[in-house]
């Protein structure tokens, strides 16, 4: 499973959840807790929603297309995206 992160750009895929809660070795949280989710879904993203990458030069925002909405998204929250690629 890739994140939004990893995909190229024109590359198409579906939505698939986000990076579950877990801490890493300095204790510290990572990944998105409920509010984490709950601002994701506010911005329109949900499970089973399709997302096109416009944009990803491999360091800093993205620029992704979805609900015929284009949205920069910061890469911290695109590795939070799980996502299924459909293009092979």
């Amino acid at each position: 499973m890739k994140t939004l992160s990893d995909m190229h750009e024109g590359i198409t895929g579906e939505i698939t959840g986000v990076v579950n809660e877990g801490r890493h070795k300095h204790g510290h949280k990572r990944g998105l807790n409920h509010n984490g989710e709950a601002r994701l879904r506010e911005m329109g993203f949900y499970e089973g929603q399709q997302i096109t990458v416009l944009q990803n030069k491999g360091n800093g925002p993205l620029v992704v297309k979805f609900q015929d909405t284009r949205m920069v998204l910061g890469r911290g929250l695109a590795m939070k995206i799980l996502i299924r690629n459909n293009q092979s």
